[in-house]
This record gives C-alpha cells, structure tokens and sequence, in this order.
C-alpha cells in the first residue's frame, strides 16, 4: 500500500500539463516503462519556457503581429511535420521532445505567426496550457476547434550551404552562400571574404577549385 504515487500530489505540485507530457515523454506507450519522477523537473521547467514565449519579462501577455522571419518559419515547419508525424504513429515521446527542441531554438520569439500554430501543436500534449493561451491570443471558440496546422515544404527548404573554404588541402574557414550561386559568384566571395586575405597574403594562387554544395 506503499508503494504508489499519488498524481493528485503531482498534479498540486506541477499541473496537470506537465504529468502528462512527463508520461508521454517516458518512452513509447507500447513498452512497460519504470515509474520515476526525478525528470520530471525538466518537463515542468519546459512548460514554464513555453509559456515565457507568449509572455514579457514581467509575465504580461505579449505577441507581437510582426512577420516571421525565413528561420523562424522554418523551424515552424520542420516541427509541424515531425509532430504530425509523430502523433499519427501514436510516438508521443519524441513528439515532446520535438516541442522541446522547437522552443529551444525560437528563443525569444514571440511573434502570432509562429506562436498561434505553435499552440495548437502541444495542444494535446497539454491542453489546459494551451486552452489558456488560446484564450489570450483572442479566440473566443476552444482551441479544440482550430485546424491543424498545415507542412509547408517551401519553409524548410535550404537556401544557402556552409562551405570549407580550404588552403593547400586544410580547411582554415566556413563561409554560408546562397544555394543559386554560381561557380563564378562563388570564387568572387571567397576572394572578397577577410579570412582568404589572410591566407593568401604575399603568396600567389595557382589554381581555386570549386565544387558547388561540397568545398571550395
């Protein structure tokens, strides 16, 4: 008789959102899994960095209606398609650690574009959260009603690559180019790049080979 843990006592400590994401986040739901809550800080210290992305330093709501930037929008995606993912293959644990990762790399952003489709995504990881900052992004209907959001391919595809920009066999620099630039507009931005002056300074190039979306 002592040997179970109360969720009541959880649920008064963390909420409800944050016991149920922990479960989720234990490990596939068809594997018997070890009942320990040691982790379960990490999960309630998550939801705590969901919320702040809505919410200014002095915990007043604050979304901004400024256009989403290439990155944001792509992380975005990248989530939308993962999580769709994951929930139709009944793989919740990995669809909260995609929230996590997702959170993680918008930072501070708190722009409607991102955080409006943001919050129907961990609705059903945790809907009381999610219900509430439904509610204070201005939508009278419960969060229940909203549609899905939709993968958009276009936001996730690259459009530059990062080159090792290399000197006599040794890589000595990184430079991110666009993905359409040519082997002439390549060459013209390696040389123009500080990093190659200092590497050719007083030394004569013999010959500069390019291979587009490997190295230079």
């Amino acid at each position: 008789m002592h040997n179970v843990q109360n969720p009541d006592d959880l649920v008064e400590k963390y909420g409800a959102d944050t016991l149920r994401m922990y479960e989720m986040f234990l490990g596939p739901v068809e594997q018997s899994k070890p009942w320990d809550t040691n982790g379960i800080e990490g999960v309630f210290r998550f939801i705590r960095k969901f919320w702040r992305l809505y919410h200014n330093e002095t915990n007043d709501f604050a979304v901004s209606d400024e256009k989403a930037s290439a990155a944001e929008l792509k992380i975005l995606h990248n989530t939308i398609k993962k999580i769709t993912d994951d929930i139709e293959r009944f793989s919740f644990n990995t669809g909260v650690s995609s929230m996590m990762i997702c959170t993680n790399e918008l930072g501070k952003c708190n722009k409607r574009e991102i955080l409006e489709p943001l919050c129907v995504l961990i609705s059903p990881y945790a809907p009381h959260i999610a219900e509430e900052l439904w509610s204070l992004l201005g939508h009278n209907e419960s969060i229940t009603k909203a549609q899905w959001p939709v993968f958009n391919e276009a936001f996730t595809a690259e459009s530059s690559f990062e080159y090792p920009v290399s000197f006599n066999g040794k890589t000595r620099y990184m430079l991110e180019l666009p993905l359409d630039f040519n082997n002439k507009q390549i060459k013209e931005a390696v040389l123009a790049n500080e990093n190659t002056t200092k590497w050719i300074e007083g030394k004569e190039i013999v010959k500069i080979i390019i291979v587009p979306k490997k190295i230079v």
